[in-house]
């Protein structure tokens, strides 16, 4: 199971009235708390249940939610922020926290994905569970925009899309639809599509199409 008695998590927003999730129904009033903020209160099984209500919650209803500045500010020493740049800082005292070759105090993270030093991307507290890891896209808007006009005629046949790479360094995209598949023009490797991974097969759905 994902979670613990005392655990604060977040109903689904995507969760669906009258529908099965790991075996339970949805009613009328678990779908009233979609998007909201939850507290264990107890584990029966498989299934949590809630001090906002008396119905059966399961790992495929729930997930994490999200992290805040004053969930960082009671945090324990030693948890560990992470930056999209890869600067990591560790917390040593109530209000500090540092890196190898600089410091700050609490107060700078009030805006959590606006720090200076660009967005979080993962938060760790001691054993190092992760609390908090955001979304990588991988995509910029600019490539979603054209493979979607690319795929819209036949978008429902698409099996997969990967990025071919040559040994010259430049790359190009396969649209694998069924039995065929579509080649797109080349480019260099590193211009464009780089958090696509080489020659991995992405649905639809990881690439946000």
């Amino acid at each position: 199971m994902k979670f613990k008695v005392g655990d604060r998590v977040k109903v689904r927003k995507d969760l669906k009235n009258n529908a099965f999730y790991g075996g339970n129904r949805v009613n009328e009033e678990m779908f009233m708390h979609r998007g909201q903020i939850l507290t264990i209160r107890a584990i029966d099984g498989k299934n949590y249940l809630m001090e906002e209500d008396n119905w059966h919650w399961n790992d495929e209803m729930l997930e994490n939610k999200d992290y805040t500045y004053e969930d960082l500010k009671k945090s324990p020493i030693g948890t560990k922020i992470t930056f999209k740049n890869r600067k990591l800082f560790v917390k040593n005292g109530e209000d500090r926290f540092e890196s190898p070759d600089d410091f700050t105090y609490i107060d700078y993270f009030k805006g959590l994905t606006n720090y200076e030093f660009g967005k979080i991307i993962k938060i760790e507290e001691p054993e190092y569970k992760t609390v908090y890891e955001s979304k990588v896209e991988i995509l910029d808007e600019t490539e979603k925009r054209y493979l979607r006009g690319v795929i819209r005629p036949f978008r429902d046949k698409v099996t997969y899309i990967r990025k071919f790479v040559y040994s010259t360094g430049d790359a190009k995209i396969d649209i694998v639809v069924e039995n065929w598949y579509i080649c797109l023009p080349t480019f260099p490797k590193n211009q464009m599509y780089k958090n696509m991974e080489d020659d991995k097969e992405y649905t639809l759905e990881e690439l946000g199409l």
